[in-house]
């Protein structure tokens, strides 16, 4: 909802469900993977001028693997 919101980027930069789809089994090793190396280095692009709100949302998103 944050990305819809924000007025420099709108509903189309969302996160879409194709990150998340071509696995039969999703393993939580495989979900990090792609919060690591896909949707994070994309949010950090959307942000890059706000290292604090990438910066909540890097913690947000890697602490569900704590």
């Amino acid at each position: 909802k944050e990305i819809a919101l924000d007025k420099s980027l709108g509903r189309g930069f969302c996160i879409g469900h194709s990150y998340f789809c071509g696995k039969t089994v999703c393993t939580e090793e495989w979900l990090q993977s792609i919060v690591k190396f896909e949707i994070l280095p994309m949010l950090s692009e959307y942000w890059f001028d706000d290292s604090g709100k990438l910066q909540r949302w890097e913690n947000l998103l890697l602490g569900v693997f704590q």
